[in-house]
């Protein structure tokens, strides 16, 4: 008993330990990307333009070039790095909406920022230190399996939006948090949008989350025979981590019930590419609901 309280201890540790430094180099590549895409939005073209014009005449040299572009901006960079230490909330609401109506395409760089700091420094800790066995992904990969996936998704899915229906009955704040509402918000009737949004938060954010959390942390609580307390466990961290600016009490506790079904499945199957189908298949549908303006709750 108490060599079983010790492990369940131990890799609970180990968890929660881990998501603190992928999640400490996340907020800084984070931090740094969301700095310079919101500056460089800042500067004017027609400030810079007469500068690369002359280096692209070969009136001046490279780092002359360099010289020059840093000087032109040094002003509008000071008052920048002024602003995002006193209000960085501001910041990165200017960052959500450069990338949500303008530049789509950072959503994809953002989903790379959390595989890198997630998915990357894990595999580092737990294979190459602490030597914990992962998931090798050699699971049957069968359109069978994919299509349970995918219908779990959707039971899953609708679940959530009769929860999400009874809250609203309730009075209960269900606010997924700045992000999500700016994403919703900006998906109705957008098409271009849509695309990179399945593509990114829903198909590669469904994968790499239950890659990192089920087939990383949940599965070193299976391989020592602790499955059931693994699934509780790593529910709440998953519920907890989706816990962000703007976000309401509730959300958490909903995302940690969605995450225990997509663990459930996991220990069901023992076919991660189930669970991710799942996943994928939960966030394409809260996208699409956005997308046509149906009104719910769609964490």
């Amino acid at each position: 008993m108490q060599s079983r309280f010790f492990e369940i201890f131990r890799l609970t540790t180990y968890s929660l330990g881990l998501i603190f430094v992928c999640n400490l180099l996340f907020s800084l590549f984070y931090h740094q990307f969301v700095y310079s895409v919101v500056l460089n939005d800042r500067i004017p073209e027609e400030l810079l333009e007469p500068i690369l014009e002359d280096q692209a005449d070969q009136k001046i040299g490279f780092m002359e070039t360099v010289g020059k572009l840093t000087e032109s901006i040094k002003t509008i960079e000071e008052d920048f790095k002024t602003e995002f230490k006193d209000n960085p909330q501001k910041s990165f609401e200017s960052f959500y909406d450069i990338m949500l109506k303008k530049k789509q395409y950072l959503l994809f760089f953002q989903s790379v920022i959390w595989f890198v700091s997630f998915v990357g420094l894990g595999y580092l800790v737990l294979v190459k230190i602490l030597k914990i066995e992962i998931t090798n992904l050699q699971e049957d990969l069968s359109f069978k399996m994919i299509l349970t996936g995918v219908s779990n998704g959707f039971i899953v899915f609708l679940s959530v939006m009769i929860i999400g229906i009874i809250f609203q009955a309730l009075g209960v704040d269900a606010n997924p948090g700045v992000f999500p509402q700016k994403l919703f918000k900006e998906l109705n009737g957008n098409s271009y949008l849509l695309a990179w949004a399945v593509y990114t938060v829903g198909i590669i954010t469904g994968i790499v989350e239950e890659l990192f959390f089920r087939g990383f942390l949940l599965k070193s609580f299976m391989d020592k025979g602790l499955a059931q307390e693994g699934l509780m466990i790593i529910s709440i961290i998953f519920g907890w981590l989706h816990y962000g600016p703007g976000t309401t009490v509730a959300v958490p506790f909903l995302i940690a019930f969605v995450g225990m079904y997509f663990g459930y499945l996991y220990l069901k199957t023992k076919n991660l590419w189930v669970s991710m189908a799942c996943h994928a298949t939960y966030n394409t549908l809260g996208l699409l609901i956005a997308y046509f303006g149906v009104d719910g709750m769609t964490p």
